[in-house]
């Protein structure tokens, strides 16, 4: 029965450094250690064996995976299992797209681009109400604010750029 279900299992589960053999010898060992916690009177092994599986293997994947590129681990230990999953290439060729190289210094900002976003962040702040303002630098620095406040922010902030816009 174990051996029905890893060998359905390992193509359909497979995934970055988990080869289709690695994932059945999981399934293995997830099913092996679920074996002492059968209650026969709970429902069919079979039954049992496969949420089992099912379960642990959506959590190994959870807890090991991390798709490249994604904005939900962009720092610090999750940062590093990502790099360490998704191994970038040790060789002279060229760093795929969604490669993310380790290392203590980002990519330099565009000094252009930077500039125009400092002066563009200052003519807001000047322009905006002494009530909002709390509130732009909230945002600014990433915290979660209610959909009304940021509904009204947002049309504050829109006037505030189309009177630039028209006037320069």
């Amino acid at each position: 029965m174990i051996r029905q279900i890893a060998s359905q299992r390992k193509n359909n589960h497979a995934f970055a450094h988990y080869t289709c053999e690695d994932i059945e010898q999981e399934v293995w060992v997830m099913c092996l250690d679920a074996l002492r916690r059968y209650n026969p009177t709970a429902g069919p092994l079979e039954h049992f064996l496969n949420m089992h599986v099912s379960n642990r293997l959506k959590n190994l994947k959870r807890d090991r995976y991390f798709r490249p590129g994604s904005c939900v681990a962009t720092s610090g230990a999750a940062k590093t299992r990502m790099n360490l999953i998704n191994a970038l290439p040790l060789d002279n060729s060229d760093i795929p797209n969604n490669g993310i190289v380790l290392g203590a210094a980002s990519e330099e900002p565009d000094p252009l681009m930077q500039l125009l976003a400092d002066e563009t962040r200052d003519y807001i702040t000047d322009r905006l109400p002494p009530d909002m303002k709390p509130i732009f630098f909230a945002i600014i620095s990433g915290n979660t604010i209610r959909q009304p406040i940021i509904d009204k922010f947002r049309k504050i902030v829109a006037a505030i750029l189309e009177e630039r816009d028209r006037y320069g």
